[in-house]
């Protein structure tokens, strides 16, 4: 999955550590539901080049992760400026179609960025620019799932199907 936002470089208004930002896309508290957020990067903010790296592994919040198919392994999520535009910020994931899990992460991480730079936002490379009230009506029914529901159905979906094929925007803005 990718997506990207345009900023507003006169109205930027982000500034979170990985383990809070991690809380608010996919929506559980760690000091609750204690699990591993691996991170490359520590911040989310314009200082670093809004370069984050995060996944969760859901082996700690469940031993149900392991009935998924090998390649589900973590939910990874990765956010940096773009190097062919650098008023825009890029979000992605590892496949093109991802966990429900992994989709709640992603599209929260979409809104939260476009919400705290005053962007608009295009989900795929090639689609129109949304503004952030069309793009949270679009996907609110997976961005307000629950944390537990969109872990159990996942682990269902991941246990019958592998995963697709990987994000081919990968290359082109992340290396």
């Amino acid at each position: 999955m990718i997506a990207f936002v345009n900023m507003d470089r006169k109205n930027i208004n982000v500034s979170i550590d990985y383990i809070e930002l991690a809380e608010k896309v996919w929506g559980f508290n760690e000091s609750e539901t204690p699990i591993f957020v691996n991170h490359d990067g520590i911040r989310l903010d314009a200082q670093n080049d809004f370069y984050l790296g995060f996944s969760l592994f859901l082996i700690d919040y469940t031993e149900k992760w392991q009935n998924k198919k090998k390649g589900w392994d973590a939910t990874s999520l990765i956010v940096r400026k773009s190097p062919k535009n650098s008023n825009q910020i890029v979000i992605m994931t590892a496949f093109e179609q991802e966990l429900l899990i992994n989709q709640k992460g992603f599209y929260n991480l979409v809104a939260y960025i476009a919400e705290h730079v005053n962007g608009e936002i295009m989900v795929g490379e090639n689609s129109q620019w949304i503004d952030l009230a069309t793009f949270t009506n679009q996907y609110h029914e997976i961005m307000t799932i629950s944390f537990s529901e969109a872990v159990n159905k996942s682990i269902e979906y991941g246990s019958q199907y592998a995963p697709g094929k990987e994000e081919p925007g990968m290359d082109r803005y992340f290396y």
